[in-house]
């Protein structure tokens, strides 16, 4: 059926609305062709709702319903097929995702360096530079040589705590230097 033989059906069941009954009405009157169509719709309707109502045999009824059961019963079991796959499927794509992760997390071979802890007995003083970083003397990591280490705590004793928070110094260039005079 063409769409137009389509329209003439709904038009003539009384399936459409107003407004695309009203614009099938103006296709009727610009189209001869489609006016004959739907006049011998209209006529082959009228003759078949003469013709006596008949039920059909039990048999048949009995017949077609148990094919459209078993028509659902196989789009059931197929579509149940299809969701256990489904579900196996995801979990064997986020398994995979986990030990690739995993595998890639733990034979990276980068060693997490661990800092150092001071002792109870040692005391930390803290001090702010002018880039307002927080550093103390104890903040080294651990796989420093000891040469290193020594040089490194050698300059932070050179460091002064700066107690005019202001910035001013005597040189007047807005500059404030701490440590030695070298």
């Amino acid at each position: 059926m063409h769409t137009d033989e389509n329209k003439a059906i709904r038009y003539l069941m009384k399936e459409m609305d107003p407004s695309e009954e009203m614009e099938f009405e103006k296709l009727m009157r610009e189209d001869e062709d489609l006016l004959i169509e739907v006049e011998s719709l209209r006529a082959t309707r009228r003759r078949l709702s003469g013709l006596p109502k008949k039920t059909p045999p039990e048999q048949l009824t009995q017949k077609i319903t148990n094919d459209a059961k078993q028509l659902q019963s196989d789009s059931l079991k197929k579509s149940k097929n299809i969701t256990f796959f489904l579900k196996r499927g995801i979990a064997a794509a986020i398994l995979l995702a986990a030990f690739t992760g995993g595998g890639y997390y733990f034979y990276t071979g980068e060693a997490v360096t661990v800092p150092a802890t001071a002792s109870d007995s040692q005391t930390i003083e803290p001090w702010v530079d002018r880039n307002e970083i927080l550093r103390f003397s104890g903040d080294q990591p651990v796989s420093q040589s000891a040469s290193l280490k020594s040089d490194m705590d050698k300059s932070y004793d050179k460091l002064e705590l700066v107690n005019d928070l202001n910035g001013s110094s005597n040189a007047g260039s807005g500059i404030l230097l701490t440590g030695s005079s070298n």
